[in-house]
């Protein structure tokens, strides 16, 4: 049977509107495409639908039976059609930086295989507004010790020294773990992980300066407050004309974890952990230095 939608809208249409030119322009078509299409759907029926005999169209009795059958299927249609609505939308939190491709790919596979939009929020705080109920779900740095979250190990990439361009050390191709020992280290006493007792006993850093952000931590480093250290992908992001960082060679390495509350977590805050874990596996490495130079390939 060679009926479409169309056929059976514009039939109610001049059911409702019982004028042809009125229902045409509320179907945004033209009258005798609106005719057309009655026609067809009559010929297909074998049943007269409209009596044109009077100067305004009148349904027959075959007519009133089908729009009051329309009245009822089509809306019942038109629910069964439409697209699904996006589920809540799962808030993510950050503090450093977000890992832009394993991020994003994983956030793109939740909204378009569950239809849950992911809302990234930035939050300076060391579980970047999870324990405060801001966020539902959050990337961290650091390894994450605390019984009221489910945690996962994302990736693990190198760190990467930030000097100032006016420090002695800026001179230099590469740095240790112990060179900067004998500095003084920025520390971000808000959202970071590193602190002096990060680093040997017999080479470890004062504290140069405390701050409570990156663009503050970069700020600090830039007058020559002290070194910072960063997981390469967070220094990718946050270049400064005023800061080099140098491959650092005999560091720990970053830990990027995933978190979501243990008690009554968002419905998709662990399929979100799963996605980040599968672009891990698809992916390349979590990132490397050449040089001077920050590189951040695909896995990040």
């Amino acid at each position: 049977m060679d009926i479409g939608l169309r056929h059976l809208r514009c039939f109610l249409a001049l059911a409702e509107e019982q004028h042809f030119t009125w229902a045409a322009d509320r179907l945004g078509i033209s009258q005798p495409t609106l005719s057309r299409q009655i026609q067809r759907l009559e010929e297909v029926l074998g049943r007269t639908l409209v009596d044109r005999s009077s100067r305004h169209p009148r349904l027959t009795a075959e007519g009133r039976r089908l729009q009051a059958d329309l009245q009822v299927l089509l809306p019942q249609l038109d629910t069964a059609l439409r697209p699904a609505e996006p589920q809540h939308s799962l808030r993510l939190g950050y503090a450093w930086g977000f890992p832009l491709q394993r991020g994003r790919q994983a956030q793109a596979t939740l909204e378009e295989r569950d239809l849950v939009l992911v809302q990234t929020v930035r939050r300076d705080d060391r579980t970047a507004g999870l324990r405060e109920g801001a966020v539902d779900a959050a990337l961290l740095w650091g390894t994450v010790h605390d019984p009221r979250l489910v945690t996962t190990e994302i990736l693990r990439e190198p760190y990467i020294a930030a000097v100032s361009r006016r420090s002695t050390l800026a001179v230099r191709e590469r740095v240790t773990w112990r060179d900067l020992g004998r500095r003084c280290l920025i520390v971000n006493t808000v959202s970071g992980t590193l602190t002096p007792q990060d680093w040997p006993a017999d080479a470890a850093p004062e504290i140069g300066a405390e701050t409570g952000n990156i663009e503050e931590y970069l700020h600090a480093v830039a007058a020559r407050r002290g070194v910072g250290v960063l997981p390469v992908s967070v220094a990718a992001q946050h270049p400064d004309p005023d800061v080099l960082y140098l491959p650092l060679s005999g560091a720990p390495s970053a830990v990027l974890t995933y978190a979501y509350p243990r008690a009554d977590p968002h419905p998709y805050a662990a399929a979100f952990g799963q996605a980040l874990r599968q672009e891990g596996r698809t992916g390349g490495r979590s990132g490397f230095v050449q040089g001077s130079k920050v590189t951040v390939p695909a896995g990040a």
